[in-house]
C-alpha cells in the first residue's frame, strides 16, 4: 500500500523533536559526569537553541504527534479495503514491525548501563535498571503503570501504551467494524470527560498516558473519515486552519491543535511530487530507528567522553551537535535496512 508522504514527514518530524528534547540528558542528572542541570532558566545554552528553542522547550509533544499519526495510518491500512481481519494477522504484524528494534535495543542498552555500573559506579539517564523493570520492558509492559520509573531504553513506554489502544482498535474498529465513526466520536468524548472529571490522584492510578494516547489515538481515526469525506485539498486546509486557531486562542486546547496540524500536512499531500514524496516517505521510514536509538547512542557517547579523557563541556558546541545527529542518522538507515527490514520480513513469512 502507497505511503502517505506528508503524514511520514510529520511523523519524522515529531521523532526529531522528542530527540531534540532529549538532548538534556546530555547534562544533569542524567549524565552524573556533567556539572549543569538544564533548566527552563539555561536552555538557551543547548546548540542551535534560536532555531530549535521549540523543539527544546515542547518537543515532548512529539510523543502526542506519535499518537495521532498511529490512529491516522491504523484506519488507512485496515480500512482500506474494509474486509475481515483476522486477530493473528493484526498481532504477528505489530510484532514484525515493533518488537524486533527494540529487543536489540534493549540488550544495547542493558550491556552499557552494566559497564556503567562497572567503572563509574552509577547508571546514566535512566536508574531503574533492574531485573524487574528488564522483564516489564521485555514484555513490552514498561508504560503501564507497574514501572516505578523510566527505565532502560526509556522511549519506548510509548510504544508500550499504544500497544493497549491497537488492540482497543481491533476489537471496536476491525472485530465488529459497523459504526466506526459514532464509536470513535463516543470514545474521544468519553476518554476527555474522564481527564476532566477524576481527580489527578485517581488519574495517575490508572494510567494517565494509556487515556491520553487513547483520545488522540481514535482522533486519527475520525480525521482519516473527515479526509475521505471532504475530497477538495483547499476545504480541508481551511478546517485545519479552523481548528487551529480555535486551539490556540484563550487556554491552549492539545485535543484541537494536534489534529489541525495533522489536517493540514494530510491536504498538501496531492501537491506533492514524486521525488518530494520519496523522500519524505525516506524520512518516515527513519522514525522508528532514530526514536529507539537515541537513547543508547548517548550513553554510548558520553562513555567514550569519559574514557578518552574530553571536557564534558564539548556538548555545548554546535559540531558536536550535529555530529550527533548525522551519527543517530545513519545508525538508523543502516538499522531499517540492515536489521529492521530483514526481521520484519522473517516474522511475517514465518508465522503468517
Amino acid at each position: 500500500m502507497r505511503k502517505i508522504a506528508s503524514v511520514e514527514l510529520l511523523r519524522f518530524l515529531s521523532a526529531m523533536m522528542v530527540i531534540i528534547w532529549h538532548y538534556q540528558q546530555f547534562y544533569l542528572p542524567y549524565n552524573f559526569f556533567s556539572d549543569t542541570t538544564i533548566l527552563i532558566s539555561n536552555r538557551d545554552q543547548q546548540p542551535f537553541y534560536n532555531f530549535l528553542s521549540l523543539f527544546y522547550n515542547h518537543g515532548n509533544k512529539g510523543v502526542d504527534f506519535f499518537f495521532i499519526i498511529s490512529g491516522f495510518v491504523f484506519s488507512y491500512v485496515y480500512f482500506f479495503e474494509n474486509k475481515k481481519i483476522k486477530f493473528k494477522f493484526f498481532f504477528i504484524n505489530r510484532l514484525a514491525r515493533l518488537y524486533p528494534l527494540h529487543i536489540l535495543t534493549l540488550i544495547i542498552v542493558t550491556l552499557l548501563q552494566l559497564y556503567s555500573l562497572e567503572n563509574f559506579e552509577n547508571y546514566f539517564i535512566h536508574i531503574y535498571n533492574d531485573i524487574y523493570h528488564f522483564f516489564l520492558n521485555l514484555f513490552f509492559i514498561s508504560g503501564w503503570g507497574f514501572e516505578t520509573g523510566p527505565s532502560f531504553n526509556g522511549p519506548i513506554w510509548s510504544v508500550s501504551v499504544e500497544i493497549i489502544v491497537y488492540f482497543l482498535f481491533f476489537f471496536l474498529m476491525l472485530s465488529f467494524n459497523k459504526n466506526r465513526v459514532l464509536k470513535s466520536i463516543l470514545l474521544v468524548i468519553f476518554l476527555i470527560s474522564l481527564r476532566k472529571i477524576l481527580s489527578d490522584e485517581i488519574l495517575n492510578k490508572i494510567n494517565m498516558n494509556i487515556i491520553n494516547c487513547g483520545i488522540l489515538f481514535f482522533e486519527g481515526v475520525l480525521i482519516y473519515f473527515v479526509i475521505n469525506r471532504v475530497k477538495n485539498s483547499i476545504v480541508s486546509i481551511l478546517i485545519g486552519l479552523i481548528l487551529l486557531f480555535i486551539s490556540t486562542s484563550g487556554n491552549f486546547k492539545i485535543y484541537l491543535f494536534l489534529p489541525s496540524v495533522l489536517l493540514i500536512f494530510l491536504s498538501f499531500e496531492k501537491f506533492l511530487s514524486k521525488d518530494i514524496s520519496y523522500i519524505f516517505s525516506f524520512l518516515g521510514n527513519l522514525t522508528y530507528g532514530t526514536y529507539l536509538w537515541h537513547l543508547p547512542l548517548q550513553i554510548l557517547i558520553m562513555i567514550i567522553i569519559k574514557n578518552v579523557g574530553l571536557n564534558f563541556s564539548i556538548i555545548n558546541t554546535n559540531i558536536f551537535f550535529i555530529i550527533y545527529l548525522l551519527l543517530l542518522f545513519f545508525l538508523s538507515i543502516g538499522s531499517f535496512y540492515l536489521f529492521e527490514n530483514k526481521a520484519r520480513w522473517w516474522i511475517r513469512k514465518k508465522f503468517n
